[in-house]
């Protein structure tokens, strides 16, 4: 293609591909998702870029792509509305996850050849790693998990983690506009089938194998998952003093508990309960001691999850101008000798969440269903910590956790890849929101939508043995090499003639 055809300004077209782009971002991420609009959404906005000079180009392509970006991410932020935070934020993040196009649109025409395909796919996934790194919301909107439910591309991440999945999305985006921009000339078409359908395939193939042929089979251990009741908040809001609110408190643990020998009647040997399904102010102890009669008597393992408040010098519940030390988020789990086998402590806090975090040690237990370990809800948005639990070898991961309506169910879509991850199964309980029980590859055994159903448990069929997978112990090495890439390809440009 010629310098001048590359680079006229085909203005009423152009906006085509634009508007194209922007309905798609829209359904592409974030509260609303339609999974192929993520493999479309980037190629026409890159078709758009390509078709324009480089400066309006990226100035009107901007502003489409962060005004389609405060749509798709529409009340998805903590607060679970708009403030001035999430404005800010959602619009610096657009202008980031914009500046991959950017780069593709100024090095990638400097590459002769299927190479000028790579510079995007590159530039993004690097882009998307770097953000997990410094981002509050860690892997919160990772492109990968638009894809949850494509069983056979989801086990990509057993070996590169959500790394290999962005950057096959994304990849398809430079690779169909590079046949696009050659005007579908057959030999682009035979390099776009080769080159990135034979990796594809290849993908899909792995994937296809494992969840057909190496399936977990054989034992499995029935968890159950307890969602406290719906007026509990209500009736907290509505004590009045602060022993009020404790008894009000243990009531909630009390009928909690009766679920939970419910679930145990039921066949459940493991049973949890969403994230800080009470909030404890005095008599931690006193607390619990039930808890260890219930697991003694129904023989199963029971895990307790509470909320401390925070206090002041004199040990007294503080306001947080007075407090000396912050809230704790606990989960606390009993085995059928009615002892204590770990007290963990959430350590990732979601931003703006004032509580103490923990050491960041996952415990591990040895139980006849296998070895089972604890996290808590925005841990899980956290690969390299999760990781902790396929290099272990843990095979049944618990997850109480506290969602809102808008993130439901990316933010349990989300979660699943860590199944896949690390090869183990997990049980998220979660309060507004989804709960799931997953097997390591993904496979749903269990869910319950607290929006959808009046249900408060969630009994599900997990497997009890874990399989070894290779990305806890590569870790982030697949994002490592895409950024080497990256860094290799932006460098190669400085030094070979533009394309013509």
């Amino acid at each position: 293609m010629s310098g001048s055809a590359f680079h006229k300004n085909t203005t009423g077209r152009s906006y085509l591909w634009l508007i194209a782009a922007a309905v798609l971002l829209v359904v592409s991420n974030g509260r609303w998702i339609a999974p192929v609009a993520a493999w479309l959404a980037p190629l026409f906005l890159i078709r758009f870029l390509r078709s324009r000079r480089p400066l309006s180009g990226i100035v009107i392509g901007a502003v489409g792509y962060v005004a389609a970006s405060m749509v798709m991410w529409l009340r998805m932020l903590m607060t679970g509305g708009w403030d001035w935070f999430s404005v800010l934020f959602v619009g610096a993040m657009g202008v980031v996850m914009f500046l991959p196009f950017v780069l593709d649109r100024l090095i990638a025409p400097r590459h002769h050849g299927f190479v000028s395909t790579l510079v995007f796919p590159l530039a993004w996934t690097t882009m998307e790693y770097i953000v997990s790194l410094v981002s509050p919301f860690a892997t919160y909107s990772n492109l990968a998990y638009t894809q949850y439910g494509n069983l056979p591309l989801m086990q990509l991440a057993s070996i590169t983690g959500i790394w290999g999945i962005a950057f096959l999305v994304t990849w398809f985006a430079s690779t169909a506009n590079y046949v696009w921009e050659g005007e579908f000339h057959i030999a682009r078409i035979r390099q776009a089938l080769y080159i990135y359908g034979g990796i594809l395939a290849i993908v899909l193939l792995y994937g296809g194998v494992r969840i057909s042929y190496f399936a977990p089979a054989g034992k499995t251990v029935r968890i159950a998952g307890i969602l406290r009741s719906d007026g509990y908040r209500d009736e907290m809001s509505t004590a009045e003093y602060l022993r009020d609110k404790q008894a009000v408190g243990f009531a909630e643990r009390d009928r909690l508990l009766a679920q939970s020998r419910r679930a145990a009647q039921l066949g459940a040997n493991v049973v949890i309960w969403q994230e800080t399904a009470v909030s404890l102010i005095y008599e931690e102890e006193a607390f619990l001691a039930p808890g260890y009669e219930v697991a003694r008597e129904e023989g199963i393992y029971l895990g307790m999850t509470y909320y401390t408040v925070s206090r002041n010098a004199d040990g007294e519940p503080a306001d947080r101008g007075e407090a000396v030390t912050l809230p704790d988020n606990k989960f606390v789990m009993i085995d059928p000798n009615g002892e204590i086998v770990w007290e963990y402590h959430k350590a990732h806090p979601l931003f703006g969440e004032h509580i103490e975090p923990g050491d960041g040690v996952i415990p591990f237990v040895a139980t006849p269903f296998g070895i089972i370990a604890p996290v808590i809800c925005f841990d899980l948005d956290v690969p390299d910590y999760i990781g902790k639990v396929g290099r272990h070898g843990g095979d049944i991961l618990l997850a109480p956790s506290f969602d809102w309506r808008q993130i439901t169910p990316l933010n349990t879509h989300a979660a699943v890849f860590r199944a896949v991850e690390n090869g183990c199964a997990l049980v998220r309980c979660t309060a507004h929101g989804l709960s799931v029980g997953v097997d390591c590859q993904g496979r749903v055994r269990g869910a319950l939508d607290s929006f959808t159903t009046d249900e408060r448990v969630m009994i599900c069929d997990v497997p009890v043995d874990g399989v070894g997978t290779l990305y806890p112990h590569i870790r982030d090495l697949f994002a490592w090499i895409m950024a080497v890439g990256f860094v290799l390809i932006a460098v190669m440009s400085l030094i070979v003639r533009p394309r013509r």
